[in-house]
């Protein structure tokens, strides 16, 4: 049976995470392979406890000049679900798909912060997210309710972050 691209997008992510040296309890929360997110929580020794929130694109939107750009939707639902998480910790991951070079994409890795200052987890009406990329430099995220500038994440926090 062929890996769908939804389970490769979010393998990528996984992996990354489970391959720290800290032992993690992974549990798949809510998932449906229609849709390009789900969530996942992640548990260490010390009972400190992630839910991670998984949506991917699998090409960047067309605009050559900037560098590479993935809009990331979320609809109604997706606000729902991100909202019943906002009292714990939470984290998104946006996966940034290069479709004719898989094995060059990207995680831009957003903590609760991050994410509710792009986006309005409450609103009645759909969200966006717009990551871009360009060589040698961190990632620059603008959502939705972004005033200014936009928030600058470095490439490498898949690989730092601390549950």
């Amino acid at each position: 049976m062929a890996i769908k691209e939804f389970e490769f997008m979010h393998g990528g992510v996984i992996t990354r995470l489970l391959r720290k040296d800290v032992p993690m309890q992974l549990t798949l929360v809510e998932t449906n392979s229609n849709d390009s997110k789900a969530v996942y929580k992640l548990l260490t020794q010390k009972n400190n406890e992630l839910i991670l929130y998984i949506k991917y694109r699998s090409k960047p939107e067309q605009r050559k000049k900037e560098g590479y750009t993935w809009i990331f939707n979320f609809t109604q639902n997706n606000l729902k679900e991100l909202c019943s998480y906002k009292d714990g910790n939470f984290m998104v991951a946006l996966v940034c798909g290069k479709e004719e070079q898989l094995n060059n994409s990207e995680v831009c890795l957003l903590d609760k912060q991050q994410v509710t200052s792009s986006i309005d987890i409450h609103s009645k009406s759909s969200q966006t997210i717009t990551v871009k990329l360009q060589a040698r430099k961190g990632f620059r995220v603008y959502g939705t309710m972004t005033v200014g500038e936009s928030i600058i994440v470095p490439r490498n926090k898949i690989n730092t972050i601390e549950v």
